[in-house]
Parts: structure tokens; C-alpha cells; sequence
């Protein structure tokens, strides 16, 4: 689905178009309005280690959810870009018993903020563990953000990446700083009660998972993730929020690695 041109919207079709579905990032749109997502990334795109310029670049973001990384590297300049997600997340890696996710289809919040923003970007339904340069080519800088601590093999979402990446990578990912102390390479299993996650790197095993499927690591910054307008942190246990508090359950690295 490509973008090719936007339709005349006014700030009420927007507004009320916006409040009607559910939000996970939040995007600016034209007119003032911001999406109402649970998480505001705008202060981890700020930080993370971008190469010098995007210009002309094909560029991929793999999980795009409601398109905020997509629409971040048009901002930045990106030449062409490809949003890749599951519309249907209960093909999802969920874990078992976890719940029946088929309402839940994605795609409509994308659409809406491309229509709004005049977005070119497309939008194609498929799993990182799809990727195929044979089909889609291969792409000089590929996103992939809050993504791999969702998924039941990491490892071979990165592999998959690999193949159709002929330039950078760049994972945002979350890590809890206990974990980020240990001198050996980590993951763990379902590192923090609560969150519908995988595996959970430290900073050395995240860096040792890229060195292993392809790459090398040229920048690491940490980030700390903000929650959005749509976040209700007082609802969430108070051990949780204890986490948040002191900054143990918000941290999070973003990478830049070079495919090798």
C-alpha cells in the first residue's frame, strides 16, 4: 500500500479520526494534534546513533505498529521507505495462553497518519522472519524498534535482516540496567513479569546477537523510553511503578551496526 498523495483533511477529520481507534505511538500530525499512543518515542529518536545522513536511502522499519519509525526516517530524509508489521497479531509470536489478539488487527492507525502527514512510505503485511532480499531487494538502512524482545527467536529475525540489508541496522531494544552490569553476554527469558516479552538482552548480548547474524556494532547509546498520552502507569502494580521510577524498567539501547 503506497501513500501516493494526500486527501484534502481537515483538523476535525483528523481529531476525530485519531480519537476513534487506539493508539500505541505517539506521532505528530498536522493542525497541533498528537496521536494518543502509550509510548512517545520522539525523545529516543533524538538520541539514537542515526548515520550521518539519510538522504536517498531505501530504508525499512520492521514492526512499524502506527508507523512512527517510518514516518521519522521520512523526516529525516530517507528516499523510499517500506513499513513491514502483522495486520493480524495473532500471528504474532504470543505466548501460549496469553489471550485471543484476533480483534486487534493493525493497519488502520497507519493509514490514518499517512494520510494526514502526505506519507509515501508503503505499508506490506509480513513477519521479519519473511524477509526475503529475492523479493523485496535489499535496503541501505533497516529499523527495527521495540520489536525483538517480542519475538520467540530473535536470533533468526536478525539473520533475516541481514539479507536484505546492504547498509545499517539500527535495533532499539529494551534492557534493564541489573542486567546491563554483567560482564558475560545475556538474555533472559521473560525478564520482566507483566510485559507480554521474550528475551530481554543486556547490552553485551544484544551487541553479541548482532556480531553473530551479520554485523558490526559502530554505536551504542542508551535510551530512556517516555511514556505517552495513552500510558496509565498508575494502573500497572507497584512494584512496576517502583521500576519505572528509579528507571529500571524504562531503560532501553539503540544500535547502530554496519552489515559486515
Amino acid at each position: 500500500m503506497r501513500h501516493l498523495q494526500r486527501r484534502d483533511l481537515t483538523e476535525n477529520d483528523i481529531r476525530s479520526r485519531v480519537a476513534a481507534l487506539d493508539w500505541w505511538h505517539t506521532i505528530e500530525l498536522p493542525g497541533g494534534i498528537v496521536t494518543p499512543g502509550s509510548w512517545d518515542l520522539r525523545p529516543t529518536a533524538a538520541r539514537v546513533p542515526w548515520p550521518r545522513s539519510l538522504a536517498r536511502l531505501r530504508c525499512l522499519d520492521v514492526g512499524t505498529m502506527d508507523g512512527f519509525w517510518a514516518f521519522e526516517l521520512e523526516r529525516r530524509g530517507a528516499g523510499d521507505v517500506l513499513a513491514t508489521d502483522l495486520a493480524d497479531p495473532a500471528q504474532q509470536d504470543t505466548p501460549y495462553g496469553r489471550g485471543d489478539r484476533q480483534g486487534d488487527r493493525r493497519g488502520e492507525t497507519f493509514r490514518l497518519a499517512a494520510e494526514a502527514l502526505g506519507s509515501q512510505a508503503e505499508l506490506r503485511d509480513s513477519s521479519v522472519y519473511d524477509l526475503d532480499a529475492a523479493d523485496l531487494g535489499q535496503f541501505d538502512l533497516v529499523v527495527i524498534g521495540y520489536v525483538l524482545q517480542m519475538l520467540r527467536d530473535p536470533l533468526r529475525a536478525l539473520e533475516a535482516i541481514r539479507d536484505v540489508c546492504r547498509g545499517w541496522v539500527v535495533v532499539v531494544d529494551t534492557i534493564s540496567a541489573p542486567l546491563s552490569l554483567l560482564p558475560a553476554p545475556l538474555a533472559r527469558l521473560c525478564a520482566r513479569r507483566g510485559f507480554l516479552e521474550w528475551f530481554v538482552f543486556n547490552r553485551r548480548g544484544l551487541e553479541k546477537a548482532l556480531e553473530l547474524t551479520g554485523f558490526r556494532v559502530e554505536a551504542a547509546v542508551r535510551v530512556r523510553d517516555r511514556p505517552g498520552p495513552a500510558a496509565r502507569v498508575p494502573d500497572l502494580p507497584l512494584a512496576m511503578q517502583a521500576g519505572h521510577a528509579v528507571g529500571l524498567l524504562d531503560r532501553s539501547l539503540a544500535v547502530r551496526a554496519r552489515a559486515a
